[in-house]
Formats: structure tokens, sequence, C-alpha cells
């Protein structure tokens, strides 16, 4: 701890000495007591996560580095032999958790540095780092100075720590999806696992290095709070379009799940903000929950209509239709990836209306009951 005392820039110049000495150590124990490099990991947060990699530079055959939130200043954009980098460890995995630029008081690297790159919450703003919502008093009187202190200073690039300390022994896998972008997850775009199970990733303690190239990124959402893992449900609209629909309408969602396990009330599909919806199309949405719902057998869907006066088309009085036109709703859950066979499981419920029309005819701030029996 003394080493990062100093100004940064000292720290930054200790991490390459602080790496020399860490190598010596492992070289040391293989030659005189038979250690095999193959079994050692390496866990380093910030400056810790470059310091690892010196070491591992310098140590053949070195079986794994996990890198917590690594450094930013003099690291980010830097040649690979300056910073931890996939050639470091046989296994590199990397939880990016405050990859704002330091400019805006972000600490941690956003560019991918390892085999596997998570990001989780997009490897920013982490949900509970806001001090609007969990006032500096409150985590002051909960968990002491020392914690209020962090939240404080540094809360979204300590989270990196948290997570995988948490995902040692907690019974909801960490599964991530590998995606081009935070907004496509979320847009349910990269929800598939896939057939050989390379579409998602555990991320934490119990990762395993698939098939894909390195600086492969993998996101995924958490809570604001212990125990911080969740479930993640991929919600469907198939959206109808009868003759009376408008072309798009605009507006906000919530769902109520049902299984025989329990339920989920209230799911926000739209936290964000309206969204705006074309008739005879469909729509994706990714939500998150603590609970394992298994199989869902019934969705109560509650629409409202939006009216933005920015966008004079959406104004609706008495010579439109804010009615929304559902056909199906599809429910569906990664629950976990097999690792002998590389492949996710994966639960999907596939729910209708009543209406014997085929689509249910939703007008603004109702709620509709869609059930799994899709032949009634």
């Amino acid at each position: 701890a003394g080493g990062s005392l100093p100004l940064y820039t000292q720290a930054t110049a200790n991490t390459r000495l602080v790496g020399l000495e860490l190598a010596y150590l492992i070289n040391y124990l293989k030659d005189n007591y038979q250690l095999d490099p193959r079994d050692v990991h390496i866990i380093g947060h910030s400056l810790g996560a470059h310091t690892a990699g010196y070491a591992g530079e310098r140590v053949e055959g070195l079986g794994r580095i996990t890198g917590l939130d690594p450094a930013e200043p003099y690291f980010q954009g830097m040649g690979s032999h300056v910073r931890l980098d996939p050639t470091d460890a046989k296994l590199v995995d990397i939880i990016h958790t405050d990859g704002t630029s330091i400019f805006l008081l972000g600490y941690g690297m956003s560019e991918p540095c390892g085999h596997l790159d998570f990001y989780p919450n997009n490897g920013k703003e982490q949900p509970g780092c806001d001090l609007t919502e969990t006032p500096l008093p409150l985590t002051l009187i909960r968990e002491g100075i020392e914690e209020a202190s962090r939240v404080l200073v540094a809360c979204n690039h300590i989270r990196a720590i948290k997570y995988f300390t948490e995902s040692i022994n907690t019974k909801c896998p960490y599964v991530a999806h590998r995606c081009s972008s935070y907004q496509h997850f979320l847009q349910g775009k990269c929800f598939s696992c896939g057939e050989n199970g390379t579409g998602c990733a555990i991320m934490g303690l119990h990762v395993e290095r698939g098939v894909l190239p390195s600086g492969s990124k993998y996101y995924i959402s958490t809570g604001k709070d212990q125990p911080f893992c969740r479930r993640h449900y991929r919600v469907t609209l198939d959206l109808a379009k009868p003759t009376k629909a408008e072309a798009w309408v605009q507006g906000f969602m919530r769902v109520s799940l049902h299984s025989d396990n329990g339920i989920i009330r209230n799911l926000d599909l739209t936290p964000n903000g309206y969204e705006k919806l074309e008739h005879g199309t469909s729509r994706s949405f990714v939500v998150t929950h603590p609970e394992d719902l298994g199989t869902v057998r019934k969705v109560d869907f509650y629409w409202e209509y939006d009216m933005d006066v920015l966008q004079p088309r959406s104004l609706c009085f008495l010579w439109c239709n804010d009615h929304l036109y559902v056909s199906s709703i599809k429910v569906e859950e990664t629950k976990d990836i097999t690792a002998r066979e590389k492949r996710a499981t994966e639960v999907s419920s596939k729910l209708c209306s009543m209406d014997n029309r085929g689509y249910a005819d939703i007008a603004s701030r109702m709620t509709v009951l869609f059930v799994d029996d899709c032949e009634l």
C-alpha cells in the first residue's frame, strides 16, 4: 500500500519495480519448490492490474491475470509493452467499471486489454454510485468512514473489486453477453449465447477463455446494492398493424411477470424515457431482477402514451389513435453456461392476448393480460 502514497507519477513508475519483484518470487518458487506457473492467478486493481502485467511478461506460462478496472492515466492508448495486455498470461480477464475520461474524474481504462473484457453497466457509471441515490451521510452511518470516503472519491473504480469478490460464492451467475455496444445489449440484439456458448461468458472468478480473439467485449447490467448480480430477461414485443393503428406511437411500458416460482412486478421497459414503436415490427428490451423466475406463465403489460411538445406529430388529441397493438410477448432468460458442453441454458416463453382478434388493443394507461397459451 505504501507504493501508492507518493504522487501518482511516482506510483506509476513503481508498478514496474513491484512487477519485477513479484515475477522474481514466482520464478523462485518455480525453480526451488516446483511451483507450476499455470496454477498462479494474479488479481490486481487499478495500478495493481498493470503491476500484474509487468510480472506476467517475465513469468513464462503464467496461468491467469484478472485486472480489476486497470488504471487509465499513463496507460490508456499506450503500447502493449507498457500496460497489461493479453500476452501477459494464458488468460487475462478484465472488469471495467470506471471508464469515463480522467478529465471527468474517471480512473479506469475503457479500451480492451485482455482476452475477455467485461463492461458492467457500460463500464462507466455504476448503479448506486450516484450520491443522489445513496447520500454520503447514510453510507457513513451504515458502513463507517472508510467506506464513505471510498464512495466519495472512487465508488465506480472500486466497484470492480466488489463484483469480483461477490462472484466467488454467488449462486447468481454473472452472465455477460458479447456485443458491439451497451446500447445494442439493452435492445436485446446480443442476447443469445449461440450454440457453442461463445456469445456469453461468466464474469468474475469462474470465467473461462473461449475461442474468440482477444479484446472481445462483454456487457452486463447489475444492481445498485449487494448482492449486485442480476438475472437478465429479454422481453420482445411483436406489434400488430391493424388498419386503425397509427404508423407509430411513443410512450412508456411496464410488465409484471408471473411464473410457478413467483411474481416480478412492474419491471420498467422504458427507464430512460419514452420509446417510439412502429406497428408491424418487433422490439426487444433487456431488464434485470435478482430473482430467477424460470418459465413465465403470464404477463401483465402496461402502456401509457406520451406526447412530446417538441415533436408535433406526437401530439394526440381527437384526431389520432394512441392505442398500442400487440400480437404477442416473448420472455427469455439466460440462466447459466455449462462449462463442459460450452452451452447456455436458456428459458423462453411466448405469451399471447386472450382477444380472439389475434392481438391486444391497449389503450393508454391500461393493463392487458397475456398468457402462455397461444392456441386460445
